[in-house]
């Protein structure tokens, strides 16, 4: 303790003899050397009054205290109060009341405000004093539209603002004020500009607009507390959407790729815009149609698991073409991850209500080890259960509402109890699931709701916990594009209706009794099926009617393969395949035209028969075909021709529900008869296991697993 007094004062003694030798000083450097004021311009209506914001600093720009006096450049325009208070006109002696109108004419003109503090002069603010402004109008700002980046001078004679007052003299005989105002754009002062959405166009403090990412965004004008209606400036659109490998050498274009597992790959988007004008990379988004095989971080592609995912890049809101609502994509970028799919669950469930006092159970089965598990309670008799193609939850409409499962706990949580309808849809993530109660009940084969002026679609929104209700009638399927951001609603009623989260919901009438609807792999277009003798093809962007694939006959069902461009139709006696070759539109954003070469045929050799489900394997591998009231499981391999019929084991009536594996190796299908669900190898083409199952009808006779859905992984 006697060592660090000593030490301590020994500090106090150097200290003090350097600071008498000048080593240090504490004075305060209060020293005026500039004073700070804002803002430059100040436009005011005459008798009105606006403060400005003054600040003394010193040399290091700190703040310093001072006493801070003002000055007009013209008093009869402009005056300034003790505390910076300017007055369009003139103030009385105590700074309460600004006459605006001397002799009653308004005050017109400008001055220029000075603040000074310590004897230094601030630079000037310039006030612009003008009869009250009453209207501001502006015309379209840029005719056209202006490509990503490149910037535009607003000014009031560039975009043709014009200011109106009613209070000035001699009123204007008509346009663009009026005749009981008169224009004083010219003696208004600075106009101001301002975006109403940034993401497409940025205006900066000097009136400089730069275009952003392409979309629609309102500009408008403004002076004097008053503003103008917006007008319209487009950031271009893309004309065409190019997704590569960011490594291609200048010249060269790579739209798939052969992953392993954890291998990542960055991807860019190129854009054409309708300017002529190309931009990469493109201001837009980058999706997996299957993310359970190749997810996509931003541009970062990564391969997760066995199986086939195609990419695209969309410009779509809210990332790009706010205000326009006109989904652009690209190419498919095209991913193999070769292997066997990984361990995963299968789920079974019977629609049939079980006997009185029991209740309703779902069987989980592991796919690899073949073995099923330990059942569990459902809220209420399902009758439907679809999954996200993300995985991470899957969607039951039952007896009781709107469920919602968790495949990590075998949870089943009941989200909108009394909500009785059947799950058509589910978007990417997860979030979203369209619900109809005009769909069939797949134990009556009759609608839900069998009175047409009842039937309703609900859409739940998981991530806010809502529920719309839309007054559609017959809608029996549906699907969402891979970026979420629209889904097509196939209606018995020969409608489709076109679902966004970002507008009204839209009706199209392709007559016939739409089944059955799909995208293809890029998005770009939809496929409806059920419509007539061919199918109805509409463009993504745009919901026009485009060309649509040759037709053997009536297309019952209707699927797409996720990594290549390819449709997939099951008619009454087999299969057509057709590979979608898109080009960008003549003129214009949308849309692109479509068109089909050498389409395949696969028949069955059954003669007709009716469809119950389509099956198309992640990697194009095989496509399944579950026949109604036939023993068989029809397959075939797109591109090879000829099928493999695949007969179901003894006992076994028909198939009734099922799921293919990523790697299109294994089919799990529920099964009528044997009230199993059989393990279906299709490569071998046999079925390899049965597992039974113990579901029970009202009756207490058993009932089939007509609900058979794997989780995708």
């Amino acid at each position: 303790m006697r060592r660090f007094v000593i030490i301590a004062g020994l500090a106090l003694f150097l200290s003090a003899v350097l600071t008498g030798c000048g080593g240090s000083s504490s004075k305060p450097n209060n020293t005026v050397t500039q004073v700070v004021v804002n803002p430059a311009t100040i436009s005011l209506n005459s008798g009105d009054v606006a403060g400005i914001s003054f600040t003394p600093e010193n040399s290091a720009g700190t703040s310093v205290a001072s006493t801070v006096t003002f000055s007009s450049s013209n008093t009869s325009i402009a005056t300034v109060s003790t505390s910076g208070t300017i007055c369009g006109g003139t103030w009385d002696a105590t700074f309460v009341v600004c006459n605006g109108a001397p002799g009653g004419t308004p005050v017109t003109g400008s001055a220029t405000i000075t603040a000074t503090a310590g004897g230094v002069n601030s630079s000037g603010v310039t006030v612009t004093v003008h009869p009250k402004v009453s209207s501001v109008t502006i015309d379209p700002v840029i005719a056209g539209c202006t490509t990503t980046g490149q910037t535009n001078q607003l000014s009031s004679a560039a975009t043709n603002v014009h200011v109106c007052s009613t209070q000035a003299l001699p009123h204007d005989a008509g346009a663009p004020c009026g005749p009981m105002a008169k224009d004083i754009t010219s003696i208004a002062g600075t106009i101001s500009f301002q975006s109403t959405d940034a993401s497409v166009v940025t205006i900066d403090v000097n009136s400089l607009a730069t275009a952003r990412n392409p979309g629609i965004s309102g500009v408008f004008a403004s002076l004097s507390g008053v503003s103008s209606p917006a007008t319209i400036f487009r950031t271009c659109m893309p004309k065409l959407l190019v997704l590569h490998l960011k490594s291609d050498p200048s010249g060269t274009t790579t739209t798939s790729a052969t992953m392993t597992v954890n291998q990542t790959l960055t991807l860019e988007a190129d854009m054409l815009d309708e300017n002529g004008a190309g931009i990469g990379p493109a201001p837009v988004s980058i999706v997996s149609n299957n993310p359970v095989v190749a997810s996509v971080s931003a541009t970062t592609l990564t391969g997760v698991a066995a199986g086939g995912a195609g990419v695209v890049a969309s410009c779509t809101p809210p990332v790009c073409g706010n205000g326009l609502n006109t989904p652009i994509y690209s190419n498919l970028f095209s991913v193999t991850v070769p292997g066997s799919s990984p361990a995963s669950t299968v789920y079974a469930a019977s629609s049939f209500p079980p006997p009185s006092g029991t209740t309703a159970t779902a069987l989980p089965i592991d796919s690899a080890a073949n073995t099923a598990g330990t059942a569990f309670n459902l809220s209420g008799t399902p009758n439907s259960l679809v999954f996200a193609s993300s995985g991470v939850r899957a969607y039951l409409g039952t007896s009781s509402g709107l469920a919602t499962l968790d495949p990590t706990t075998n949870q089943e949580v009941t989200v909108v109890p009394g909500l009785v309808g059947r799950v058509i849809a589910v978007n990417p993530t997860g979030t979203i699931a369209l619900v109809s109660n005009a769909a069939n009940d797949p134990t009556t084969g009759t609608p839900i709701e069998p009175i047409v002026a009842n039937q309703r679609l609900f859409v739940f929104n998981q991530s806010s916990n809502t529920l719309q209700t839309l007054v559609v009638a017959g809608a029996v399927a549906g699907a969402f594009s891979s970026d979420g951001f629209k889904a097509y609603v196939a209606a018995n009623n020969g409608k489709v209706y076109v679902f966004s989260t970002f507008f009204s919901l839209m009706t199209l009438s392709p007559g016939g009794a739409p089944s059955s609807v799909a995208f293809v792999g890029s998005d770009s277009f939809g496929y409806v099926a059920g419509t007539g003798a061919s199918l109805t093809t509409l463009a993504a962007c745009d919901n026009s009617t485009a060309a649509s694939p040759a037709a053997t006959s009536a297309p019952q069902l209707v699927a797409a393969l996720g990594s290549a461009d390819q449709i997939v139709t099951v008619n009454s006696t087999g299969l057509d395949i057709a590979t979608v070759s898109t080009a960008a539109p003549g003129s214009g954003i949308c849309p692109p035209t479509a068109s089909y070469p050498a389409p395949q045929f696969i028949d069955f050799g059954l003669g007709a028969f009716t469809a119950r489900q389509l099956l198309v394997a992640a990697n194009g591998s095989r496509v399944v075909v579950i026949p109604a009231g036939i023993n068989q499981i029809l397959t075939a391999v797109p591109g090879t021709p000829g099928s493999v019929n695949i007969p179901l084991p003894a006992g076994a009536t028909e198939g009734l529900s099922g799921a293919i594996s990523n790697d299109g190796n294994f089919l799990w299908v529920g099964v009528a008869g044997t009230n199993t669900v059989d393990k279906v190898d299709l490569v071998a083409g046999a079925v390899i296991l049965q597992v039974a199952t113990s579901f029970k009808k009202a009756d207490s006779t058993q009932a089939p697993p007509n609900l058979v859905t794997l989780r995708p992984k």
